[in-house]
């Protein structure tokens, strides 16, 4: 059935460092000025961390869907 299982401490760690990749990628694009880095760079790379912290955050979400789906698969 569709019952609620809680996920692993490694998946809640790994959300959690996709968050905070996340949150730097932001911080980078949005800090005044970085050791006399060009804006432009300086958004490329806020933006290039932002899409990495979403890439992990949706490859972490897809690994714990298709382990509960393979959980669910054994239990029949």
């Amino acid at each position: 059935m569709n019952k609620f299982t809680f996920p692993s401490a490694m998946t809640i760690f790994g959300f959690i460092v996709a968050a905070l990749i996340f949150v730097f990628g932001i911080y980078i694009m949005y800090v005044p000025k970085m050791a006399n880095i060009p804006k432009e760079y300086q958004v490329i790379f806020g933006i290039v961390v932002i899409g990495y912290g979403l890439f992990r955050m949706v490859i972490i979400y897809q690994k714990s869907k298709q382990r509960k789906q393979a959980e669910d698969e054994t239990e029949f």
